[in-house]
């Protein structure tokens, strides 16, 4: 009996402070007081109610910029999109901070944070990355801009991240091709992992499908044709070796070599 009267009067008093809360809300909605929604919108952020604050702060942006408080209404701005998880929104405020306040203090942080919700939202790895370059072309700008901030490091440690994803990507699409028999396609593809991301752990496994995707090239070409092309996947072999001599790789190559030979034997003769 206590407890449901404790629960009736916890009701009650939920109600009542629901009530004022939205009479509250009403009377700010309703009022053309800039700063008390301004007031109103800050307070709405100090208490998690981030989206509340946005849809505040987008209201009063036009009213109040070249203001005193603009630059602090567009950070806190930018911090609410990034705590509630719109990171594409996040990143297009933190970089309108920081190009429109460069001497701020918050102007690196700014900066930071624009790369950093980028890399946010960058999507699983087999989906388009140009947020993923975005990102990176951020970071870098970051670390010309900021040379000596402490916060360089981990910059550069989310661009080895993304270019490693890139890569991730590049090695599929040309392991997709090789997949498909379409062996030409797989082979400039996979030197295209080697060019472009050679820092990345993908390199030697790469290198080692480079070198059949160019066996099965030449295999499948016109007598005319194959001398040629089998000389260039011994080629491939031949690099792949000088630079992983100790590769696990290098018996399973062994065998493509040993029919690349006979049939290059068999044409001299």
């Amino acid at each position: 009996m206590i407890f449901r009267k404790l629960t009736y009067c916890a009701l009650f008093v939920t109600v009542i402070l629901l009530s004022a809360c939205n009479k509250e809300l009403r009377q700010v909605q309703k009022s053309r007081d800039t700063n008390l929604k301004y007031d109103f919108a800050m307070r709405m952020f100090e208490e998690g109610r981030y989206n509340r604050a946005i849809s505040f702060f987008e209201e009063i942006q036009p009213f109040i910029r070249g203001r005193e408080n603009f630059p602090s209404m567009t950070y806190t701005m930018a911090l609410a999109y990034y705590r509630s998880r719109d990171y594409f929104m996040a990143a297009h405020v933190f970089q309108n901070y920081a190009r429109l306040f460069p001497n701020s203090e918050r102007a690196e942080e700014a900066f930071f944070m624009a790369a950093y919700c980028m890399m946010l939202d960058v999507p699983y790895y087999k989906l388009d990355q140009t947020n993923a370059q975005n990102a990176i072309r951020q970071f870098q700008l970051f670390i010309n801009y900021y040379s000596n901030s402490p916060r360089v490091q981990e910059a550069n440690e989310h661009i080895d991240m993304l270019r490693s994803q890139l890569a991730r990507k590049a090695f599929t699409l040309a392991n997709n091709y090789y997949r498909r028999s379409l062996y030409l396609s797989a082979s400039i593809s996979f030197r295209n992992v080697m060019r472009e991301f050679p820092e990345t752990g993908f390199r030697e496994e790469a290198m080692y499908m480079n070198v059949k995707s160019l066996y099965y090239y030449a295999h499948h070409s016109t007598r005319a044709r194959q001398p040629e092309r089998f000389t260039n996947a011994l080629e491939a072999y031949e690099l792949f070796e000088r630079s992983f001599p100790e590769s696990q790789y290098i018996n399973r190559l062994r065998n493509y070599v040993a029919r690349t030979n006979n049939f290059l034997n068999r044409q001299q003769n």
